[in-house]
């Protein structure tokens, strides 16, 4: 998969280091977010599917991108709370 805005830092996308992941992975995404926008985590997801990689990915209605923020207007206090509690569940799965 190539990423039109690759640069001499970032030679790489992310996607395409997929098949390389070694630990499970979280993402925690906002639907309103444009960075990565809903249609690019699809794509990240099937990528992670294919591999047969171990990830858990939780999206949220109503929140863009930082909504943990909360000093910011984007802050949205109950996806916050309820992805902290995805965060130290997932923590205690694979940390402990």
């Amino acid at each position: 998969m190539v990423q039109a805005n690759l640069t001499p830092a970032m030679p790489v996308a992310p996607i395409d280091l997929t098949k390389d992941l070694s630990c499970p992975l979280l993402g925690i995404f906002g639907n309103d977010d444009m960075g990565p926008s809903p249609a690019q985590v699809d794509l990240h997801e099937a990528e992670l599917k294919k591999y047969g990689k171990q990830y858990e990915f939780h999206r949220y209605d109503g929140a863009g991108h930082g909504f943990w923020n909360y000093d910011r207007n984007f802050y949205r206090w109950m996806q916050a709370m309820d992805s902290l509690g995805k965060v130290l569940d997932f923590f205690s799965a694979n940390l402990s």
